[in-house]
């Protein structure tokens, strides 16, 4: 080994890069090591065939940053004598007679997080309000769960909270989705309801999907964590609190450092909060109260790739078709055509920004009969091809993970 490389700290991260929050604490560490480095990085990321580390201090490794889901390898991080700092350590890993009590850590305020999605969902208008806590109930929900309660009995609100019912319905979504709809069913609408994480509220929007509950006219849907994948697929695209995750690993990367030059104190705790919330349209509330409207709209909008008209729009809502254009008109200010064709443009302009998908495979996932006529409507609306607008969209990065 160069003596450049012996003078380079060596730190193992531990993270499970599969989701999305540990590949957002990578960039942060890899920010901090970029200014305050260099380091060696030996990165455990828990995949099929990954190579072990038996003896982590015969390895010569000068620090560790972990999570705690990759459990398998925590008990040879417990017994290494080397400076370590834990990412928002899951039960046990967080009680005080666990060895990693004693470590550094980093964790997130999730009470602010809560109160966060409180007071989001109150600034929609809702006065019904609901809790979807993850299945296992963690620390972290069960503290999400405390800060968005008690922000809204602050406000001088209630808040039904749900819980998975049986050992059965955990191990089995097809069980549990049962339960679910039944409570959702029982809830005063319209509501409000808060998500522990995004994953939690993928299957609140599906199981609303599932049983015609409109969203967001009667059930709103926040999510935490603002994982694009998820909120991106969902129907309707969901609304999410983004942590700083990020920063999580820049600060975990800073303490680690202070740690490995004796500048650190034994154990430190530091929390970061969220950021702000990202909102879509599972929480958009319309600003118009005619219920074939909002339900026009809705149906517009989750169907927005279908090759659809007027008409199919007023057989859903089981109206005539003069009755439906006539109320959406009053209700809109725009005709179900205009909706249509602007529910389109919306889903084209994602496309192009996040996809590589061609032209012609947009024109046909949109609901467009040819790449001609959809070419001559998005100049119309944008003065610009689309072509030119796949290249103005990505001449910068995008952090917001808003829908367009």
């Amino acid at each position: 080994m160069s003596r450049i490389a012996k003078k380079m700290p060596l730190v193992m991260v531990l993270l499970e890069m599969s989701n999305k929050i540990s590949r957002d604490r990578m960039q942060g560490i890899l920010r901090y090591e970029r200014l305050y480095g260099p380091w060696r990085l030996h990165i455990v990321e828990g995949r099929r065939f990954e190579q072990s580390v038996r003896d982590i201090e015969a390895m010569g490794v000068n620090g560790i940053l972990t999570g705690s889901t990759l459990t398998e390898l925590l008990e040879q991080v417990m017994r290494a004598r080397v400076p370590t700092v834990l990412f928002d350590p899951l039960e046990p890993y967080a009680d005080k007679r666990n060895p990693f009590f004693r470590r550094s850590t980093v964790i997130c305020d999730s009470v602010a997080v809560g109160r966060l999605g409180a007071e989001h969902l109150m600034e929609q208008g809702f006065n019904s309000f609901a809790f979807v806590g993850d299945i296992w109930d963690s620390n972290w929900s069960l503290k999400r769960q405390d800060g968005f309660v008690g922000r809204l009995k602050e406000a001088g609100f209630t808040c039904d909270v749900y819980r998975t019912p049986t050992d059965e319905a955990r191990g089995d979504w097809g069980v549990e989705q049962k339960h679910m709809a039944a409570w959702l069913s029982g809830l005063t609408k319209p509501i409000g309801v808060m998500a522990s994480n995004d994953v939690r509220g993928r299957q609140i929007l599906d199981t609303c999907l599932m049983g015609g509950v409109s969203v967001p006219d009667q059930v709103a849907v926040l999510g935490v964590d603002n994982d694009e994948l998820v909120c991106s697929t969902t129907n309707p695209p969901m609304s999410s609190i983004l942590r700083d995750t990020e920063g999580s690993g820049f600060y975990a990367a800073q303490m680690l450092d202070h740690l490995m030059w004796g500048r650190g104190k034994k154990k430190e705790t530091l929390f970061y909060g969220p950021l702000r919330v990202v909102a879509r349209q599972s929480t958009e509330k319309l600003q118009f109260k005619d219920r074939l409207a909002v339900r026009a709209v809705e149906f517009i909008r989750i169907n927005s790739g279908i090759g659809m008209n007027v008409s199919d729009v007023a057989k859903h809502l089981r109206v005539s078709r003069r009755l439906a254009e006539l109320r959406f008109r009053q209700a809109v200010g725009h005709s179900i055509h205009d909706e249509l064709q602007s529910a389109r443009l919306a889903k084209v302009r994602r496309l192009l920004q996040e996809t590589e998908l061609t032209i012609s495979e947009i024109t046909a996932q949109c609901g467009y009969e040819n790449e001609s006529y959809l070419g001559l409507v998005f100049r119309k609306h944008y003065t610009m091809t689309m072509r030119q607008f796949r290249k103005t969209a990505r001449s910068y990065p995008r952090k917001d993970g808003g829908c367009a």
